[in-house]
Order: structure tokens, then C-alpha cells, then sequence
């Protein structure tokens, strides 16, 4: 944000709470001008929650009820918190609509199945920014702080070189470009349990959810202080490679506290080995 932007909506906080604004204006005079500033940038951060809780209840309209209009609210709060560490943004919910993002439908599946998690997801960051932002959460309280060098995402070799393969947004799915060249954002709702529902399962049995959305997932997760799924599982992911021969599969390593990506033949079927099929 601007430094215009930041005081055009400081502003626009003050003129829209001005009894409020004078008295704290009062209170922080007597304690000092450079309190002043801590308030404008108390006033900026309701701003912005203010903001964000209009656009989605105009974006939702009676999709949702209270209770799941809250956890998509959380989840782009949290997906929020992800992209700013890398200066990414994600579209608002009303965004997603424009684009024929069916949220009538999300609702509803929302409502009726608890785990499934609402994820905005970047498409075209590449395999850096995505080790970036898995850096940043290696700073961070959480799953993924790492006392050790190196980072917590590690991709095996085939999912390294064809990494563009699975840094393709999901077919048919409405795109919302944004504002980082190159990048765009989608919105599903992606099943969250700590293991896939049901287990043992080839490549076949899809759809999968894509690679950034499962990243985008852990990472949302470990910010909310949530564990981390696939500790003890694999999920299959979108887009097979090796020309249709290999598809990547995801888990989490919580001995050395990574996210690994490796890729097995699409007829595997493990028992530990399951999809995660996404809604939108």
C-alpha cells in the first residue's frame, strides 16, 4: 500500500468514526505526538478488517451462513498473511464472483462437510517463490521452524524439472489475474482432514488439488497454528509428468519439519496413498 492509499484510508476511518477520532486524538496528544502514528496504524488495520468483512458479505450475499462466512472470511485473512511476505495479494471474494466463481455452491459445501478448507491459491510464482515463502515459514513459530539450513520445501527431481506442469491452474476452473505479473488466483475448497478420506488409491481416482493449493494449504495452517496435513499420509496432485508416465504426490515430514514433493508411477496405489478431491 501506498503511503497516498494509507492516508487516503485513514481518512476515510476518521471521517467515518470522528467522535471516536477526537478522543483518542486527545488521549494520545497528552502522551506524546509520536502515539499519534501508533493510532493512524490502528486506524489503518480496522480499516482494512472493516473492508474485507463488507466485500465478503456483499460477494456471499445469503450464501452463507454466519458460521461459514466466518471461516472463509479466516481464510483469506490468512491467505492474506502468506502472500504479504512476498508481496502477493489475493483477490477479493467479490473478485472470484466476477469471474464465475460459483459461491452459492462453495457455501453449500462448505456448510455441509467441516473439513474442507477455503483456499485462494497463486498460479506462475515458480518453484523460487514458493521456497520463499516456505523460508519465510521456516522463520516462524510453528510446523515448519527449522533450527537446521535449507528449506522446508523439497522438491524430488522430476517435480523440479517439470515444476511448470504443476504450476498450471486447474482446467475449467475461473482465474483472477492479479497485479504481480504472471500470476493469477483461484478459489476451491480443498479437503483438509490430517489424512485424505479415503486411502489406497491410484492417480485414476481423481481430481486432485493442485500443487500450490496444497502448498497454499500447509501454509495457511501453520499460520493459523492448525498441524499440518499428510504427516502420515500422500496426496496425489494434478497434472501427471514424465509424459502421462509419473504424477507428484505431497506429504509432510514432521521429523525434519519439510513439505516433500515426489513423484511415483500413476498406477501406484499405496496404503498410505489417497486424493483429495477439490470443489469449485
Amino acid at each position: 500500500m501506498t503511503a497516498t492509499e494509507s492516508g487516503d484510508r485513514i481518512r476515510l476511518v476518521r471521517a467515518l468514526f470522528p467522535d471516536l477520532a477526537r478522543e483518542l486524538d486527545a488521549a494520545l496528544a497528552a502522551a506524546g505526538g509520536s502515539a499519534s502514528e501508533r493510532f493512524d496504524a490502528w486506524l489503518d488495520r480496522e480499516a482494512e478488517h472493516l473492508r474485507s468483512g463488507a466485500l465478503a458479505s456483499v460477494a456471499f450475499g445469503d450464501a452463507l451462513d454466519q458460521a461459514q462466512r466466518e471461516r472463509f472470511e479466516r481464510a483469506f485473512e490468512t491467505a492474506r498473511t502468506v502472500g504479504g511476505w512476498i508481496g502477493l495479494a489475493p483477490p477479493e471474494p467479490e473478485a472470484f464472483a466476477e469471474a464465475g466463481v460459483d459461491l452459492d455452491g462453495l457455501g453449500a459445501a462448505l456448510a455441509a462437510d467441516p473439513t474442507l478448507t477455503p483456499v485462494p491459491a497463486p498460479f506462475g510464482i515458480g518453484a523460487e517463490g514458493w521456497r520463499r515463502l516456505y523460508e519465510r515459514a521456516a522463520s516462524e513459530e510453528g510446523p515448519l521452524a527449522r533450527s537446521v539450513g535449507g528449506s522446508p520445501l523439497v522438491l524430488g527431481g522430476e517435480a523440479e524439472r517439470e515444476f511448470s506442469l504443476l504450476d498450471r491452474a486447474p482446467d475449467g476452473v475461473p482465474v483472477v489475474r492479479s497485479q504481480h505479473a504472471g500470476t493469477g488466483w483461484t478459489l476451491r475448497l480443498v479437503p483438509a482432514g490430517l489424512a485424505p478420506a479415503v486411502l489406497g488409491l491410484s492417480f485414476e481416482h481423481g481430481p486432485h488439488p493442485t500443487l500450490p493449493e496444497m502448498l497454499m494449504l500447509q501454509l495457511m495452517r501453520a499460520v493459523s497454528g492448525e498441524p499440518l496435513v499428510d504427516a502420515r499420509s500422500f496426496t496425489w496432485l494434478a497434472h501427471p509428468l514424465a509424459g502421462g508416465r509419473l504424477a507428484a504426490r505431497h506429504v509432510y515430514d514432521a521429523a525434519e519439519r519439510a513439505v516433500r514433493i515426489n513423484c511415483r508411477e500413476i498406477g501406484n496405489q499405496g496404503p498410505h496413498l489417497g486424493a483429495r478431491p477439490p470443489i469449485g
